[in-house]
């Protein structure tokens, strides 16, 4: 991009034009590829996340039934789930940033998902231990809704209805 004159397009900010100044390089692009690179990133976090949620559950339940020998049999059942938390960290991790968590700081998006997919999946292998997956989208969507819901109350509880300005 070379650096011309500012112009500005009909309801565009200004750009930097190209090479002469009068034909405009929208931002439209640069803004596609500032959403790919979030999105990539939120999709590796969501992976990360999700396999080491998978693999601390499983190794969690395993080292309560039969100790590190249970463990060491079932190291493939550890790799399996490890796999399917980063997939579903992967798909549902930047679906729920998107989509409700859009205006929540990454760290607390982050953390609080991962928080309540844990909670979750604990809570549901408490009984007879087959619940473990379904506590685990019941607690990730649980902690999104929470943090949606707490941010779009900041929201309304932050904004000033004129009615409660002062006249002048």
């Amino acid at each position: 991009m070379a650096g011309g004159p500012l112009v500005s397009c009909r309801g565009c900010d200004p750009v930097t034009a190209v090479s002469g100044g009068d034909v405009p390089v929208h931002s439209s692009r640069l803004r596609i590829a500032r959403i790919a690179a979030v999105t990539a990133g939120l999709v590796a976090t969501g992976a990360a996340v999700g396999a080491v949620l998978g693999v601390l559950v499983t190794v969690t339940l395993l080292g309560s039934a039969g100790g590190g020998l249970a463990l060491l049999l079932n190291i493939d059942s550890v790799l399996f789930i490890g796999a399917y938390g980063a997939a579903m960290g992967a798909v549902l991790g930047p679906l729920a940033a998107w989509l409700l968590m859009r205006h929540v700081p990454l760290w607390k998006a982050i953390g609080g998902t991962a928080l309540g997919t844990l909670a979750g999946s604990l809570l549901g292998l408490v009984g007879d231990g087959e619940m473990g997956f379904a506590g685990a989208f019941l607690g990730f969507g649980a902690a999104a809704f929470l943090m949606w819901l707490e941010n779009a109350w900041k929201t309304r509880n932050d904004t000033l209805d004129c009615r409660d300005l002062p006249r002048v």
